[in-house]
């Protein structure tokens, strides 16, 4: 629950915690308060505030204000409601902007004309609450976003904030409106020049999605998303640009993976036969983004066999067991498991005695 005051906001904290019996989180600098309660229950109270912009895509500086201008900083109409918690009037609908209206008829629309000048990032609110809840911007408001776009300021926003709503919008169940929207608004090439929100990446991404389900893979699903929209980037940007957005490593690293790996993948094991551990020597290495690109872009027998089991399979002889039939510490000692995974792979050893016996040929050879 979320409360606004023309007032004191952390004195009604205090007395609201005193009524609930529970306890004040107090920002004395910003004039707002948490008050929790109960079982982790909690009630945000704030001063009414209005904010300025000293430059676009920047961030706020905040003066006390009325309810009214507290209701005109927000992002749209829809959410510049409130319900009155006076006693004379408990319950009436606080709504100078026609909010209601606009809920009851799925719009969205923005209070006033240098609303994404002030915070570019409710592009991409706008795009989720039409994906979320199949509302729609009225026509004003789009020719608001699009010129907001084609200025430059959503490319001016910093790398974290541009990430964090990319992996919002990317992160929702289904998603094929909001990667189509960001294209007609032309916000994907404002993103990078190459990011392509196309139908093709809209028909790719439920193909990840699907082979990511039929084969139990913990993938996030923004970062499948990603994949698709960035499969154009140039090989030697994706790194860089995913490092720009200031993505963790490893993200960075599965997403870049699969646009520049995913595609050579494809390449080695199109229209030729290969062996079961040339397969999983090829997709291990980047498991399991690019080996399920790689499939989405192409049907591949081998990378199915790969995700079915074959990326399972593992030797049940260990360096130890190498050491007790003589073989010192070395590197041979990796040579040779690596060559017993690849005879097991390739269905040329069953169970541990003939591991066992494959890795006395081997170092006795």
């Amino acid at each position: 629950v979320d409360i606004a005051v023309e007032g004191d906001a952390i004195a009604l904290a205090q007395a609201l915690a005193d009524a609930l019996g529970g306890r004040v989180r107090a920002h004395e600098k910003f004039g707002t308060a948490v008050v929790v309660y109960g079982d982790g229950e909690r009630v945000d109270v704030v001063t009414a505030r209005t904010e300025f912009y000293d430059a676009p895509a920047a961030l706020p500086a905040v003066e006390h204000a009325s309810i009214r201008e507290d209701l005109f900083r927000r992002d749209f109409t829809i959410n510049a409601m409130a319900l009155s918690l006076k006693g004379d009037d408990y319950g009436r609908l606080v709504d100078p902007f026609s909010g209601r209206a606009d809920l009851e008829q799925k719009r969205i629309r923005v209070l006033h004309n240098l609303s994404f000048i002030d915070d570019p990032t409710r592009i991409f609110r706008a795009i989720r609450y039409e994906n979320r809840y199949g509302f729609r911007m009225d026509e004003h408001t789009v020719r608001l976003a699009r010129g907001t776009i084609e200025i430059g300021l959503v490319g001016d926003l910093s790398s974290a904030r541009l990430r964090d709503e990319l992996v919002a919008l990317l992160e929702e169940g289904e998603v094929e409106h909001s990667i189509l929207r960001l294209a007609e608004l032309g916000a994907d090439k404002a993103i990078h020049p190459h990011l392509a929100a196309d139908d093709e990446a809209v028909k790719l991404l439920a193909r990840l999605r699907a082979l990511a389900q039929q084969y139990e893979l913990d993938v996030p699903a923004w970062r499948l998303a990603l994949i698709a929209l960035a499969r154009k980037l140039p090989p030697d940007e994706v790194y860089d640009w995913l490092q720009r957005l200031k993505m963790r490593r490893r993200d960075a690293e599965q997403i870049a993976a699969a646009v520049t790996v995913g595609p050579r993948i494809v390449e080695r094991l199109r229209n030729r036969d290969v062996e079961p551990a040339e397969t999983v020597a090829l997709a291990d290495r980047y498991a399991p983004d690019a080996p399920l690109f790689a499939l989405a872009l192409t049907e591949l027998e081998p990378l199915h066999d790969y995700f079915r089991g074959l990326r399972d399979i593992r030797l049940e002889v260990t360096g130890s067991d190498l050491a007790a039939l003589g073989l010192s510490e070395s590197p041979r000692v990796g040579e040779v498991l690596a060559e017993l995974r690849r005879r097991k792979l390739n269905g040329e050893l069953d169970g541990r005695e003939s591991e066992l016996e494959a890795a006395r040929e081997l170092i006795s050879g």
